[in-house]
């Protein structure tokens, strides 16, 4: 099977590859290039890898794939309020554009990676389901992703198939690490500072899946008969695995040193979503169990920064916001998120 993963040098593209290639699948990858330099160790690029914005792709880009993995996109809500219109270009226009070019080249299936954040904030104590419970996407991130989802289920015929997955929120090492997620955060900073801060009282709900589980996933979703995939919507997680913030924070602070503490400070919340996700229909479908837990994932992170500078994997190289921020202020990025000629 021949697979063409897009940001394919990201925080889960750069996993994902070297999983899928292990696994016997035939990888390229396509990918602009913004987090290239990012990796904390040296990473074995051994999948083909086209350096071209996703906005720019045209269908030689998409020809002689079995399918496509749609991961490309302004990662996550805070570089999502960077310039909504790019966002709105970049993870809905360009998403959009990719499944016509990708149906027209005679790809066969084409998996797109949204987001749980459509849920925004729920006031149920309920699980949400994929179909019955409502979208309440809060950012500009999480509302593209919905329209991307809704558009996309108009391109399905009997030749071209869509699954669109929903991840909890990713933990885990990755040679292009991200901290600027919620256990990844609160664990490496909590190493540094010797305390964990919360910008919450603790209460809401944040499902989650080590990059490892979500991977697996994706290869469940490229190898599945069609019929249990197409045009279907798959939470993915860990079942019955939804948690506080305040346990993924106690999850983490069992990791490190005794004397690690939690401080909850809720005068600057940083982020109100909250939700509750049902994981049932990955268990019953595909057979899918999510089985890496917290403890593991914040013992696989402190030992694999061990080595590595602090100031790298608690810098910007780290954190999506601050890289960009970073390249723009250098000039390499222009106020469009192309690099500059």
């Amino acid at each position: 099977m021949k697979v063409l993963v897009t940001g394919s040098q990201g925080y889960i593209g750069t996993f994902l590859t070297k999983f899928l290639s292990s696994n016997g699948i035939q990888v390229s990858g396509t990918d602009i290039g913004y987090y290239g330099d990012c990796n904390l160790v040296p990473v074995d690029d051994l999948i083909k890898t086209k350096s071209i914005d996703i906005r720019d792709i045209g269908i030689e880009g998409v020809l002689g794939f079995d399918a496509v993995i749609h991961l490309a996109a302004l990662s996550n809500d805070p570089v999502g309020e960077l310039d909504e219109r790019l966002t709105f270009d970049i993870n809905y226009k360009s998403t959009i554009n990719l499944a016509l070019l990708a149906k027209k080249a005679g790809v066969k299936r084409f998996i797109f990676i949204s987001t749980q954040s459509i849920y925004g904030i729920s006031n149920t104590e309920d699980e949400l389901d994929e179909y019955i419970s409502v979208k309440n996407p809060q950012t500009a991130y999480a509302k593209t992703k919905w329209l991307a989802e809704q558009e996309l289920k108009t391109l399905e015929n009997d030749d071209f198939d869509i699954t669109y997955l929903r991840p909890s929120t990713v933990f885990g090492w990755s040679p292009r690490l991200r901290t600027d997620i919620v256990f990844n955060n609160l664990i490496l900073n909590g190493l540094k500072y010797g305390k964990i801060e919360v910008h919450s009282d603790g209460t809401p709900w944040r499902p989650i899946i080590h990059i490892n589980d979500l991977s697996r996933f994706i290869l469940k979703v490229l190898e599945a008969p069609k019929d249990r995939i197409a045009g279907k919507a798959f939470n993915v997680g860990v079942f019955n695995g939804n948690y506080t913030v305040k346990q993924i924070a106690e999850a983490a602070q069992s990791c490190l040193p005794i004397g690690t503490t939690i401080t909850y400070n809720t005068e600057n919340l940083i982020d109100p979503r909250s939700y509750k996700v049902s994981f049932k229909r990955a268990k019953e479908e595909l057979d899918f169990v999510a089985d890496t837990n917290l403890i593991y994932g914040g013992h696989e992170l402190l030992l694999k920064v061990k080595n590595i500078r602090e100031e790298d994997f608690l810098g910007r190289k780290t954190n999506r916001l601050s890289h960009l921020s970073y390249l723009v202020k250098l000039g390499v990025l222009d106020k469009e998120l192309r690099f500059a000629k």
